[in-house]
């Protein structure tokens, strides 16, 4: 691993993606998106990703001229097309108009159907958690991940995530289904480092501990992660974009084929129940009273969801972010 200043990522980020003929507003939404991963240490959603992208505007799988229309169908409700486009992207856009318009009724859905990969999720829940805002957002992704009891991918890692603002301090969880997202394999195969037994199977359902004979990726939490990523897909998938699981293109299959994901937006407003400072001062007594809970551990405090991603994000702006060297190679060569 190398240690790289936050400005020198952004520049080789930005420059690898422009000569890849993304519009200079894409490459900076998307480089940000980017390295607000890479800060948290969410390195599988860091990055990493460059080179794929590249890879995969080359063969025609992402649509440089998407317009990402929005249509309004209800009050409190909007479908997004982002018509193959980026879903870094398509998903800022969704949330700024989201948050825009969640105040008159308190609260606003958005869906979006034909997105593509759109980076950690917990960076559009902080876009509403900066305008003191609640989210909720889940989206599809394709087949790599296998059923409870199954041994070949049908679902994707079907990611989770929400957002709560607080008076000080903010909950923010995001999170795959699997018991690890697929790009954390890949790092771990990039820095020659072996998995443990419950991240992932080889071709025939069993697990292995070696990265590079990944097939498909192992539910978190059995039967209960299982019902959690059908819930996902029902909400994303099935109820916005009509296109599911084994249906959907494959991340690094087909790069000349748009991926047909679907996402699915919820901001509500803080005051919907009760006044903003009531909820802003209760969500931060929640947040001071869990954190002073005994630890197990002398050395080891109890955390908030999201806490561990900001030390993480701390030590990277003062120390540079830590990257493999197969990233750094493709990024600063």
């Amino acid at each position: 691993m190398k240690r790289v200043k936050l400005e020198d990522l952004r520049e080789k980020t930005t420059k690898k993606l422009l000569s890849a003929g993304i519009d200079e507003e894409s490459v900076n939404i998307i480089t940000d998106i980017l390295l607000y991963a890479d800060l948290r240490g969410i390195h599988s959603h860091g990055v990493l990703r460059v080179e794929h992208y590249v890879n995969r505007v080359s063969s025609g799988g992402i649509n440089l001229s998407s317009n990402f229309n929005i249509t309004k169908r209800k009050q409190s409700i909007a479908i997004m097309d982002a018509d193959g486009g980026f879903g870094h992207v398509a998903v800022k856009k969704a949330m700024d108009y989201a948050i825009d318009n969640s105040k008159e009724n308190g609260l606003f859905l958005i869906g979006i159907k034909n997105n593509s990969h759109i980076g950690a999720l917990s960076y559009y829940n902080k876009m509403a958690i900066d305008r003191q805002k609640i989210s909720l957002i889940m989206a599809n992704t394709d087949p790599c991940v296998i059923p409870f009891n199954g041994k070949r991918s049908f679902f994707g890692t079907n990611p989770i995530s929400f957002g709560f603002p607080a008076r000080r301090d903010f909950i923010l969880g995001d999170m795959a289904t699997s018991e690890v997202s697929l790009g954390r394999i890949f790092n771990y195969s990039n820095n020659g480092k072996s998995i443990p037994p419950n991240w992932g199977v080889d071709e025939n359902g069993e697990s292995t501990t070696d990265p590079n004979k990944v097939k498909a990726l192992i539910p978190f939490g059995g039967a209960k992660g299982y019902m959690l990523q059908t819930m996902i897909e029902a909400f994303s998938g099935i109820l916005i974009g009509n296109v599911y699981c084994n249906n959907l293109v494959k991340m690094y299959n087909d790069l000349d084929k748009m991926r047909n994901l679907s996402t699915f937006i919820l901001v509500i407003e803080s005051d919907i129940f009760n006044n903003i400072d009531t909820f802003l001062d209760t969500t931060q007594s929640f947040i001071d009273d869990l954190r002073n809970e005994p630890s197990l551990y002398d050395n080891i405090p109890i955390t908030v969801p999201g806490d561990r991603k900001e030390a993480c994000r701390i030590d990277y702006e003062k120390n540079g972010i830590a990257i493999s060297d197969n990233v750094y190679n493709y990024l600063f060569s």
